[in-house]
């Protein structure tokens, strides 16, 4: 059997364990690293909007129509 290491996708540790399952079964995970910010992830999203990049582009996008109306 080969055994593949969990890496977190914030800080890419390895200090990751097994942290309980979702409601719809899937596996969750908890990054051990005292400077991830992160902590707890699952290694495939349902909904896209959970994602870190997509997370991130959203709050870009808000923070631009934000800036925006504050020019106004």
């Amino acid at each position: 059997m080969i055994l593949e290491a969990i890496h977190c996708p914030d800080c890419d540790g390895i200090e990751v364990i097994k942290h309980g399952t979702t409601p719809g079964g899937k596996q969750r995970y908890f990054c051990q690293s005292s400077e991830c910010a992160r902590r707890t992830f699952i290694m495939q999203y349902r909904y896209a909007g959970y994602l870190p990049k997509v997370k991130q582009q959203i709050s870009e996008m808000a923070m631009n129509r934000f800036a925006s109306l504050s020019l106004l």
